[in-house]
């Protein structure tokens, strides 16, 4: 029994000595699975990161307050998005017919720009900003036949 005891004792010891290890042995694997998309993942950190700063910027001269639970809904919308990146990048891995985490990185990223776009509009009250946002709605209409007014009035 004294046997089985010093046995688990040192296993103990051993496995708490080198649990630091282990663990980053884990974190860097899932690192180097996911590093093909690290340039897709820091676009859409920045396009979030600006749409959250414009946005700070236009809800002040707007006169509306910032409340902690709007900057959480942030942060939640960041590591939903990049959630969701990461699982398209994984199912497209694994079944390689199209890139689709491509095409949907592109449609997260498109809807940050539009929401600077607005942001900046109500920032700077300028026309380049106003002209930018009715060039995209006429490119996505013309590009998919949506009207993006219509869509977000809901």
């Amino acid at each position: 029994m004294d046997f089985l005891y010093n046995y688990t004792s040192q296993f103990r010891g051993w496995l708490v000595a080198h649990s630091n290890n282990f663990i980053s042995g884990i974190i860097m694997a899932i690192c180097s699975y996911f590093a093909p998309i690290g340039d897709i993942m820091a676009v859409i950190l920045a396009a979030i990161a600006l749409d959250f700063i414009t946005g700070i910027i236009a809800s002040r001269i707007e006169g509306k307050g910032i409340t902690s639970r709007k900057a959480w809904r942030s942060l939640w919308k960041l590591l939903c998005v990049l959630a969701i990146i990461a699982l398209v990048y994984a199912i497209d891995t694994e079944i390689p017919v199209i890139s689709i985490h491509k095409i949907v990185a592109w449609v997260i990223v498109g809807f940050e720009v539009w929401s600077i776009l607005e942001n900046m509009a109500k920032i700077t009250d300028h026309k380049i900003f106003r002209l930018l946002k009715k060039f995209m709605e006429d490119k996505v209409k013309e590009n998919t036949g949506v009207d993006i007014k219509e869509e977000t009035k809901e």
